[in-house]
């Protein structure tokens, strides 16, 4: 087993050689202007097939008419969020302050494995509790799918949700880590912009604050974000599903029962979580990418750090006292 890494996931951009406290806003910069960008292509390109910015309003807008049992509504509502994965790689490639794999984990990258079993433990945990209440507490299935958007949608479901721990368990508590080195404080502020993203009624808000906050723990513990996408996946296909299914599980109405419900399940996952991590299983890692990134930008850190110290060193008489004191005896 390799050593655990020096720093921890929401301060783990610290550990690269090249970070300054100004890099992740540049790179959080470069990536709102590309993001933007995107979403607006892809509201005008919607307008476009839709017959109008009315019509992508109508499925794009709220969560009470959000469609995700058509093409255009998934791609308009999920695909608009899947594109921020590219996006985040091309910013890291473009600021070169630290290789994309590290808004991943601080074990190396993207684990496939952790990842499998992350999944297997939030249907478990999740998937079936959500499952079941959504049947009782709705009527009959009226299915809108068909077989073309059912699979578009088990493709840009989990990307979305992906997107979203990319963002903000990634991006954003990664920079506020770097920057204050407390970890807690990196989770609170980045659920607060969480919270603020989500249009729900004040319950529904709090709903999101306290799932935030949670799934900063479980990056935090897990030492990546494939915890956190893990359960966010299973959550929001589940309702994505069941939505499509004609059962009304999508709303910007969220009740206080669904609060309770919702922090008792994030709850068992973070136990697990801590479980987990007490038993090694996310101590370990597929390769050290701070050793090799700074390894590799080492050379031209030194050479400008030379430079610096010969455009500031000027001699004078304390150099000519230096060098007679230096100087060996006839």
């Amino acid at each position: 087993m390799k050593p655990v890494p020096e720093h921890e996931y929401p301060t783990y951009p610290r550990r690269f050689i090249s970070y300054r406290w100004f890099k992740p806003l540049l790179a959080g910069l470069l990536f709102a202007v590309l993001y933007l960008g995107s979403t607006v292509a892809i509201v005008l390109l919607g307008a476009l097939n839709q017959g109008g910015l009315e019509s992508v309003m109508k499925i794009a807008g709220s969560y009470d008419t959000m469609d995700v049992s058509s093409g255009p509504g998934i791609l308009l509502n999920l695909g608009s969020l899947a594109v921020a994965i590219p996006l985040l790689a091309l910013t890291a490639l473009i600021v070169r302050d630290r290789p994309f794999s590290s808004y991943s984990s601080a074990r190396g990258g993207w684990d496939w494995s952790v990842f499998g079993r992350m999944m297997l433990l939030a249907l478990l945990v999740c998937g079936v509790p959500n499952l079941v209440w959504i049947l009782l507490d709705h009527g009959p299935l009226n299915n809108q799918f068909t077989i073309a958007t059912f699979l578009l949608l088990t493709v840009m479901g989990p990307l979305q949700c992906i997107a979203e721990e990319y963002m903000f368990r990634g991006l954003l508590m990664q920079t506020f880590g770097g920057w204050f080195r407390i970890p807690v404080i990196a989770v609170v502020l980045q659920a607060l912009i969480f919270m603020a993203m989500h249009p729900y009624n004040l319950t529904g808000k709090l709903t999101i604050l306290a799932t935030g906050c949670m799934m900063g723990l479980m990056a935090w513990i897990s030492r990546g974000i494939e915890a956190s996408s893990a359960i966010h996946i299973v959550n929001n296909m589940v309702a994505f599903y069941a939505d499509g299914l004609g059962l009304g599980a999508i709303g910007s109405e969220v009740s206080s029962l669904d609060l309770v419900v919702t922090l008792i399940i994030d709850a068992v996952y973070v136990a697990v979580l801590l479980v987990l991590r007490k038993k090694g299983f996310f101590d370990r890692i597929k390769r050290d990418d701070a050793a090799e990134f700074n390894a590799k930008v080492a050379p031209k850190y030194a050479k400008r750090d030379l430079k610096n110290m010969e455009l500031h060193w000027k001699p004078g008489v304390a150099g000519s006292a230096a060098a007679q004191e230096n100087k060996p005896e006839e």
